[in-house]
Protein backbone atom coordinates (compact mmCIF):
# COMPACT_ATOMS: atom_id res chain seq x y z
CA UNK A 1 0.00 0.00 0.00
CA UNK A 2 1.03 3.54 -0.57
CA UNK A 3 2.02 4.33 -4.17
CA UNK A 4 -0.42 5.95 -6.17
CA UNK A 5 0.47 6.16 -10.33
CA UNK A 6 0.58 9.66 -10.25
CA UNK A 7 0.92 11.98 -13.22
CA UNK A 8 2.94 14.99 -12.93
CA UNK A 9 0.54 16.99 -13.37
CA UNK A 10 -0.65 19.88 -9.84
CA UNK A 11 -3.96 21.18 -9.62
CA UNK A 12 -3.94 24.16 -7.28
CA UNK A 13 -6.18 25.00 -4.65
CA UNK A 14 -6.89 26.85 -1.72
CA UNK A 15 -8.67 26.30 1.88
CA UNK A 16 -9.54 29.53 3.77
CA UNK A 17 -10.00 28.71 7.30
CA UNK A 18 -12.54 30.50 9.55
CA UNK A 19 -13.09 31.41 13.08
CA UNK A 20 -11.74 28.38 15.18
CA UNK A 21 -13.55 27.20 18.36
CA UNK A 22 -13.08 24.56 20.85
CA UNK A 23 -14.75 22.07 18.19
CA UNK A 24 -12.19 22.97 15.78
CA UNK A 25 -11.79 25.08 12.53
CA UNK A 26 -13.91 25.29 9.77
CA UNK A 27 -12.86 26.01 6.51
CA UNK A 28 -13.71 25.82 2.48
CA UNK A 29 -11.38 24.15 0.10
CA UNK A 30 -11.61 25.06 -3.38
CA UNK A 31 -9.79 23.54 -6.18
CA UNK A 32 -8.95 24.91 -9.48
CA UNK A 33 -10.76 21.76 -10.75
CA UNK A 34 -13.97 23.32 -9.58
CA UNK A 35 -13.96 21.08 -6.83
CA UNK A 36 -15.71 22.48 -3.17
CA UNK A 37 -16.20 21.39 -0.05
CA UNK A 38 -15.81 21.78 3.85
CA UNK A 39 -13.15 21.22 5.60
CA UNK A 40 -12.43 20.73 9.26
CA UNK A 41 -8.92 21.31 11.53
CA UNK A 42 -7.87 20.95 14.86
CA UNK A 43 -8.07 24.78 15.87
CA UNK A 44 -4.16 26.81 16.42
CA UNK A 45 -2.04 25.55 19.34
CA UNK A 46 1.48 26.65 17.76
CA UNK A 47 1.62 24.31 15.21
CA UNK A 48 2.08 21.25 17.94
CA UNK A 49 2.25 18.25 16.66
CA UNK A 50 -0.86 16.23 17.47
CA UNK A 51 -2.89 19.13 19.24
CA UNK A 52 -3.10 21.52 16.61
CA UNK A 53 -3.88 22.59 12.68
CA UNK A 54 -0.87 23.22 10.53
CA UNK A 55 1.01 26.24 10.02
CA UNK A 56 -0.35 28.23 6.95
CA UNK A 57 1.49 27.67 4.25
CA UNK A 58 0.92 25.95 0.26
CA UNK A 59 1.47 22.28 1.25
CA UNK A 60 2.18 19.72 -2.04
CA UNK A 61 -0.17 16.75 -1.52
CA UNK A 62 -1.03 13.65 -3.45
CA UNK A 63 -3.01 10.81 -3.61
CA UNK A 64 -1.88 7.93 -1.24
CA UNK A 65 -3.02 4.16 -0.42
CA UNK A 66 -2.90 5.13 3.88
CA UNK A 67 -1.98 1.59 5.32
CA UNK A 68 -4.05 2.82 8.59
CA UNK A 69 -7.47 4.13 7.01
CA UNK A 70 -7.02 1.40 4.70
CA UNK A 71 -8.65 3.47 1.40
CA UNK A 72 -7.24 6.16 -0.42
CA UNK A 73 -6.29 9.78 1.08
CA UNK A 74 -4.13 13.16 0.26
CA UNK A 75 -1.01 13.04 1.76
CA UNK A 76 1.05 16.34 2.04
CA UNK A 77 4.11 17.11 2.08
CA UNK A 78 6.49 17.16 5.42
CA UNK A 79 6.93 20.94 6.10
CA UNK A 80 7.44 23.61 9.00
CA UNK A 81 8.39 21.03 11.33
CA UNK A 82 5.05 18.35 10.80
CA UNK A 83 5.04 15.40 8.92
CA UNK A 84 2.07 12.92 8.32
CA UNK A 85 -0.46 15.04 7.48
CA UNK A 86 -3.50 13.73 5.34
CA UNK A 87 -6.60 15.41 4.22
CA UNK A 88 -9.19 12.51 4.97
CA UNK A 89 -12.67 11.53 5.87
CA UNK A 90 -13.56 11.70 9.78
CA UNK A 91 -16.43 13.73 11.79
CA UNK A 92 -14.60 15.65 14.90
CA UNK A 93 -11.84 17.91 15.15
CA UNK A 94 -12.30 19.14 18.62
CA UNK A 95 -9.47 20.65 20.70
CA UNK A 96 -8.14 18.11 23.08
CA UNK A 97 -6.92 20.01 25.36
CA UNK A 98 -10.42 21.53 26.24
CA UNK A 99 -11.73 17.50 26.72
CA UNK A 100 -13.48 17.45 22.96
CA UNK A 101 -12.91 14.83 20.53
CA UNK A 102 -11.10 14.49 16.97
CA UNK A 103 -10.40 12.13 14.54
CA UNK A 104 -7.33 14.63 13.63
CA UNK A 105 -4.00 14.96 14.82
CA UNK A 106 -2.87 17.60 12.56
CA UNK A 107 -4.97 16.57 9.35
CA UNK A 108 -7.75 18.18 7.38
CA UNK A 109 -10.92 16.96 7.12
CA UNK A 110 -13.15 16.60 4.26
CA UNK A 111 -17.35 16.87 3.93
CA UNK A 112 -20.36 19.13 3.23
CA UNK A 113 -21.76 20.65 6.26
CA UNK A 114 -21.67 20.98 9.81
CA UNK A 115 -23.78 20.46 12.89
CA UNK A 116 -23.99 18.77 16.29
CA UNK A 117 -23.39 14.70 15.46
CA UNK A 118 -24.06 12.00 17.86
CA UNK A 119 -21.75 8.77 16.78
CA UNK A 120 -20.29 5.76 19.15
CA UNK A 121 -21.62 7.55 22.30
CA UNK A 122 -20.33 11.05 21.48
CA UNK A 123 -22.37 14.15 20.77
CA UNK A 124 -19.98 17.24 19.29
CA UNK A 125 -19.93 19.80 16.47
CA UNK A 126 -18.41 18.34 13.28
CA UNK A 127 -18.49 17.97 9.89
CA UNK A 128 -20.85 15.51 7.60
CA UNK A 129 -20.47 13.37 4.96
CA UNK A 130 -16.60 12.89 4.67
CA UNK A 131 -16.40 9.82 3.23
CA UNK A 132 -18.55 10.44 0.18
CA UNK A 133 -16.38 14.14 -0.11
CA UNK A 134 -13.25 12.65 -0.18
CA UNK A 135 -13.99 9.91 -2.68
CA UNK A 136 -15.23 12.64 -4.65
CA UNK A 137 -12.24 14.27 -4.20
CA UNK A 138 -9.96 12.16 -5.24
CA UNK A 139 -12.02 10.64 -8.17
CA UNK A 140 -12.16 14.73 -8.89
CA UNK A 141 -7.95 14.19 -9.25
CA UNK A 142 -7.85 11.23 -11.44
CA UNK A 143 -6.97 11.14 -14.74
CA UNK A 144 -8.89 8.57 -17.37
CA UNK A 145 -5.32 7.05 -17.98
CA UNK A 146 -5.80 6.01 -13.88
CA UNK A 147 -2.77 7.92 -12.77
CA UNK A 148 -3.81 10.57 -10.76
CA UNK A 149 -2.74 14.98 -10.44
CA UNK A 150 -0.90 15.95 -7.54
CA UNK A 151 -2.13 19.38 -5.27
CA UNK A 152 -0.35 22.63 -4.56
CA UNK A 153 -3.21 23.63 -1.78
CA UNK A 154 -2.76 27.09 0.24
CA UNK A 155 -3.60 27.03 3.67
CA UNK A 156 -4.81 30.25 4.91
CA UNK A 157 -7.11 32.24 7.38
CA UNK A 158 -10.59 34.05 6.39
CA UNK A 159 -10.19 38.45 7.01
CA UNK A 160 -10.37 38.39 10.93
CA UNK A 161 -10.38 34.97 11.70
CA UNK A 162 -6.61 34.57 12.08
CA UNK A 163 -5.97 33.47 15.80
CA UNK A 164 -3.17 35.49 17.61
CA UNK A 165 0.29 34.70 16.96
CA UNK A 166 0.10 32.98 13.54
Amino acid sequence: MGDIRRSGRFINGVIFRGQESKDGTPGVLTLDNTFTCDTLELPWRNNQRGVSCIRPDTYRGWVWESPTMGHKVIRLEDKNGRADCLIHNGIWAGDTLEGETTHVHGCTLVGHGYGVITWKGVTQWGIYDGIKTLADLIESLQNEDGSYDDVMIRYEYADGCAPEGV
